[in-house]
């Protein structure tokens, strides 16, 4: 990597910004590649297994970043998937979409599998992360005052682990970044075994 910079992200997420920030690593923004292949849905939903899909989307983001990058920086795609058993909960359109799912996920433990790829020069390394969550029977009174907030938009499964108006998910084993949206000690890892396949 260059001595200034440690990698380029591929996100227009402010969550995955802010979390890099706080870990302290340097990076650089860079428009990501597109996301979703011809054929998913208005949610963003594809056919087939969500831990693969989820990669997928990561090498997508990464692998099609625009902007002139340095040579020998590292981009990073990250991709964020709810998996309720078996079958993925995308990015709710409306907030009738964003009640059915929350509906769905009510008194269930579900997976979050967060996938981060680092490509360098071609190269790639890639590390899935995931964390289970419980949802609780909630209200309709409970889950109208956290759609009225409008913190569920552009986040899988209509939720986000972080949202100050939510207080019915809980994580039963995992992190909470990962759930948010990156895993600050994978985005490590992955950056050194980057270095080490370089022999650097």
């Amino acid at each position: 990597m260059v001595a200034d910079l440690d990698l380029y992200l591929a996100s227009e997420s402010p969550r995955r910004r802010q979390l890099l920030a706080a870990a302290g690593l340097a990076f650089e923004l860079c428009q990501p590649g597109a996301e979703y292949a011809d054929g998913a849905d208005e949610h963003g939903c594809e056919a087939g297994d969500p831990r693969v899909l989820c990669v997928e989307r990561a090498r997508r983001k990464a692998r099609g970043a625009g902007r002139d990058r340095r040579p020998g920086v590292p981009t990073l795609g990250v991709d964020t998937v709810v998996d309720l058993a078996g079958e993925e909960l995308g990015k709710a359109a409306d907030r009738d979409a964003a009640a059915a799912m929350l509906a769905r996920l009510a008194g269930h433990t579900h997976a979050v599998h967060t996938a981060h790829l680092l490509v360098v020069d071609g190269r790639e390394v890639t590390e899935l992360v995931t964390a289970e969550v419980r949802c609780a029977d909630v209200s309709e009174e409970r889950l109208a005052a956290y759609l009225d907030t409008g913190q569920w938009r552009g986040k899988a499964g209509g939720y986000g682990i972080q949202d100050a108006e939510q207080d019915f998910l809980t994580i039963e084993r995992g992190s909470f970044d990962a759930v948010v949206g990156l895993h600050v000690p994978a985005v490590r890892r992955l950056l050194r075994r980057s270095l080490e396949e370089r022999g650097a």
